[in-house]
């Protein structure tokens, strides 16, 4: 038996099209939620289904060792009884925590979304360690893209590596396929990594700067909240605790992204719009490479052009992160 461990907004997006797909073929799993991003879970109860187990371990302004700490504790209470496999996603605290509990108890780990890299262990940060790590641990490895692949063959990793793409396909397309948008002059924007919250004021303030002439619609994390909204222009609409299908529909009716995320790096490609990474380095080259995407660390203000020239569709590129993805997994999990 399977069993889905997920904690994070990211891992629940690129969980459910694939936890549909076992329902739907009838292959026997359980689901594990860890409470990380416990107030945005409300927002996928309609895609996903009811936990079989649920932790408690989010407090405010807890560091990440004690977050940790609180998944090793609480894992030891779960039943793995009849479990031969734990799956986690990408590279959150709970995907490492977890795969690390699992290799303890000697049960098979299979990593989503594996072999991203930066080569910097410290952007993005706890990131980029935890899916190096997760990758040391895991059995079977299915990646995003042959970039990916070839993270891990350079690594010594070539057991188990397939090449599948990406969920967050599958997520877009079931959420946007019976709509059609019409796009608005917005742009959307998302900044809240670790690593830019010394910067976050200088990129704020190009936003300020920008919300003079132009409409833009900021999501909010939770951690940067009450600064947002002291800082941040009155002319910016900010939003937060947008459940997927609305944030669906923000990328698609947006004249481009601004944002220092990782997954929308992959949904901007999806929807065909042109993205400014607000990092140094990307774990997703593949947007930057097709086209879509632009790193610019902070230098929002003399990049912003690059979001209004637009690129035609019949010159778009087949999109890096693949399609039918899920289906690509469940036919290697019943190989193996």
């Amino acid at each position: 038996m399977y069993l889905f461990c997920y904690g994070t907004r990211p891992e629940m997006i690129k969980m459910f099209p694939l936890i549909d797909k076992f329902s739907e073929k009838k292959i026997p799993y359980k689901t594990l939620f860890s409470g990380q991003h416990k107030d945005l879970f409300k927002q996928f109860k309609k895609y996903l289904p009811k936990p079989d187990f649920i932790m408690d371990t989010m407090e405010k302004g807890q560091s990440i060792n004690k977050l940790s700490s609180k998944i090793f504790d609480q894992i030891d209470l779960i039943d793995f009884t009849n479990i031969t496999h734990v799956i986690v996603q990408g590279d959150t605290t709970t995907a490492f925590i977890i795969a690390m509990a699992a290799f303890n108890k000697k049960i098979k780990v299979i990593h989503l979304e594996a072999g991203l890299r930066t080569h910097d262990k410290y952007s993005p940060y706890p990131e980029e360690m935890n899916r190096c790590l997760i990758s040391k641990i895991a059995d079977i490895h299915l990646c995003p893209t042959w970039i990916a692949v070839n993270n891990l063959k350079l690594e010594g990793i070539t057991k188990n590596v397939y090449l599948v793409g990406n969920t967050v396909v599958d997520a877009f397309n079931v959420i946007s396929k019976s709509e059609k948008y019409l796009t608005q002059e917005n742009y959307l924007v998302t900044l809240h990594r670790r690593e830019n919250r010394d910067k976050i004021y200088l990129l704020w303030d190009q936003l300020n700067e920008i919300a003079k002439t132009r409409s833009i619609i900021y999501l909010i994390h939770p951690s940067l909240k009450k600064e947002a909204y002291e800082y941040l222009d009155d002319r910016i609409t900010k939003l937060s605790g947008v459940n997927y299908e609305d944030m669906v529909d923000i990328i698609m009716t947006s004249k481009g992204i601004i944002t220092d995320s990782g997954g929308i790096q992959e949904e901007a490609v999806c929807a065909g719009k042109k993205v400014l990474v607000c990092r140094d380095t990307t774990e997703r080259p593949e947007t930057i490479e097709s086209g879509w995407g632009k790193l610019i660390g902070t230098k929002i203000l003399e990049n912003l052009h690059f979001l209004n020239t637009n690129k035609k569709k019949d010159g778009r590129l087949k999109n890096p992160y693949g399609k039918d993805v899920c289906d690509k997994i469940i036919k290697i999990l019943k190989d193996n």
